[in-house]
């Protein structure tokens, strides 16, 4: 990495959730789900510390038990990128001071530590003038470009970010004889992982929530409305295999079902040796 650059990683974690209540603790193949996560986080070899932040004794205490560092955090955060600057903040206090700051979303059970690589090298090897980074990959499936649900993001010739959003941007005009292929596809979508400079962290703790963020309930529309720019890694889909954000029950099972699948092809090999 560029210089020995330095990485904290934090997993903001919480119980509240709407539509998956205490959904960090939720069982996955005999693991908690933030504890894959962990497990995941713990394998990128760009990060030189991985920490859990959290505002529940119950996730804390979880969190311990199978070998994390964890934080307690107020309860008073509106995103999860908000938990990550109080995070570093605990941990500068401690004496531990980094380069770069990656908040790793806590629902993300099978995230690729190569993913997350990337996403660090993308602003370790950017310009100074990119305050943060995000990873995204092509949309090749018109289902999943209009699934509001999947967040997508639209990138300039000089990979920042431009804008994001829930619906299906940029707008293909004259879809009739469009071609899709990794090399032009339907658009790109957006993964919640960011990577940040230890003062634009700051500086988006201070500012209020946009009007774009309010409205498509998106943090990383406060950077851009504020004037940060965000360098976009754009991995290959093969990179992300089993990659799922867990935030309905649906998800969960899918999760779950992933997760057999793999203990059973571990199995497979295990008995063939």
């Amino acid at each position: 990495m560029a210089n020995q650059t330095t990485c904290l990683a934090v997993i903001p974690a919480r119980l509240k959730s709407t539509r998956l209540p205490e959904k960090p603790l939720k069982d996955i193949g005999g693991k908690l789900l933030i504890q894959r996560v962990w497990e995941q986080a713990k394998r990128a070899t760009t990060l030189t510390e991985v920490v859990l932040a959290t505002d529940d004794p119950t996730i804390f205490e979880a969190a311990t038990k199978f070998g994390a560092t964890a934080l307690m955090t107020s309860s008073n955060h509106l995103t999860g990128s908000d938990r990550v600057s109080e995070a570093a903040e605990i941990m500068k206090k401690r004496g531990k001071r980094f380069d770069l700051i990656a908040n790793v979303q806590g629902d993300m059970p099978f995230i690729n530590p190569e993913v997350i690589n990337r996403t660090v090298l993308a602003l370790a090897e950017g310009s100074a003038d990119y305050g943060m980074s995000t990873v995204a990959t092509p949309i090749l499936s018109e289902g999943e470009f209009l699934r509001s649900a999947s967040v997508k993001v639209v990138i300039g010739t000089d990979g920042a970010a431009l804008y994001f959003s829930r619906a299906p941007i940029p707008f293909i005009r004259e879809p009739d004889g469009l071609e899709i292929s990794e090399e032009s596809p339907y658009g790109f979508k957006h993964m919640g992982l960011y990577v940040f400079r230890p003062e634009t962290l700051a500086k988006l703790n201070t500012l209020s929530q946009s009007l774009p963020e309010q409205r498509e309930r998106l943090e990383q529309l406060r950077a851009l409305c504020n004037g940060i720019r965000i360098r976009v890694a754009v991995v290959p889909p093969e990179l992300l295999v089993n990659q799922v954000e867990v935030d309905t029950p649906e998800d969960l099972e899918r999760a779950r079902d992933i997760a057999a699948q793999c203990a059973s092809q571990c199995a497979s090999r295990t008995a063939g040796l």
